[in-house]
This record gives C-alpha cells, sequence and structure tokens, in this order.
C-alpha cells in the first residue's frame, strides 16, 4: 500500500512537470494586425452590411469587434462581429451592423485570440445617412471600402471599377449579371 501511494505521487508530480512544460504561444517580435476596412468618416445605418479587411502576419486567428470610443480616448468593445476569423495574411468579411445607438465613434478592433496582437480601422458613423451625403460605406478618408452613389444607381468598386447601373440589373429578369 506504502508503494502505491509512492506511485501515485510520482506519477502526480510528472505530470505537473511536463504540463509547465508546454511551450507558450508567441509571434515574431514585429506582428502586428492592421485593419484596412471600413474607411474613414464612412456612414453604415444599423441592419446594413459593413465590410471588415485587415492584414494579419501573426498566423493567429482573430476575433473581430464593433468597438465604440466614449469621447474621452477610451473605448469599449459593443459586440462581436466574428470569432475565430481567419488566420490568412490577407483577409475580408462582411457583417450585419446590430442595433448600436447612433454615433460617429465607432471602429473596428480585429485581436489575435491567443497573444492579444490588435489593430483598429479608422473611426466611422453609425446611423442614418445623411440625405445629400456620401452613400452607405463611404467616405472621404483612407481605406479600401466599396463606394457606391446610391443617388445614380451606379458606382465602383474598391479597385475604381465601374458597377454596372441599376435599371441595367432590373431589366435582367431578377437574374445576376455573374
Amino acid at each position: 500500500m506504502l508503494r502505491t501511494r509512492f506511485l501515485s505521487v510520482t506519477a502526480a508530480s510528472l505530470l505537473v512537470g511536463l504540463g509547465s512544460a508546454a511551450p507558450a504561444v508567441s509571434e515574431p517580435p514585429d506582428a502586428t494586425v492592421t485593419v484596412t476596412s471600413p474607411a474613414a468618416d464612412s456612414v453604415h445605418p444599423v441592419n446594413s452590411s459593413l465590410f471588415v479587411g485587415w492584414r494579419n502576419d501573426t498566423g493567429q486567428e482573430v476575433d473581430v469587434w464593433l468597438v465604440q470610443g466614449d469621447g474621452a480616448g477610451r473605448t469599449q468593445r459593443v459586440f462581436k462581429l466574428a470569432s475565430k476569423a481567419s488566420s490568412k495574411p490577407a483577409s475580408e468579411l462582411v457583417a450585419a451592423v446590430p442595433s448600436v445607438p447612433d454615433g460617429t465613434d465607432y471602429t473596428v478592433e480585429v485581436t489575435t485570440r491567443e497573444t492579444g496582437v490588435h489593430g483598429y480601422s479608422a473611426p466611422f458613423e453609425v446611423g442614418p445617412v445623411p440625405a445629400n451625403g456620401p452613400g452607405v460605406g463611404t467616405g472621404t478618408g483612407t481605406g479600401t471600402g466599396t463606394s457606391f452613389d446610391s443617388g445614380s444607381g451606379s458606382g465602383s468598386d474598391s479597385r475604381g471599377a465601374p458597377w454596372p447601373s441599376l435599371s441595367w440589373l432590373q431589366t435582367q429578369d431578377g437574374h445576376s449579371p455573374r
């Protein structure tokens, strides 16, 4: 019986020792996450599509958060847009803007799951699009967002390639041109 107790204690100490020898998750010393869209000063109504793009050289999966500033330099995560998103070097996703109060100090945070390396988008607005202002998802700042002129029914993608007019799409009997 004494021998059994001795083996149990020895086995337990070996397991504890093995657990502490597990390698820690680390990233290269200069690893970064850079959020490339949505565009600065863009306007996104609740329930509209929000295009989020980022570069990630950590090799780790990321979580994507909608973040709101309080005007005093502090931010608060208000909604998780995506969990365990891609670990690829360049990624994007489309999420619906959740029901949050209108405001001009929203950003998107993309953060790695294991080490907390993160990046933020430029500030954008959640709220109604002004009648004579920019279209949904457009802005005057930097970013790779998609622009669309809702008044004329035409616009361009992030590369500047023109989209067909809405009237052309409507004449196709409901079939997508692609």
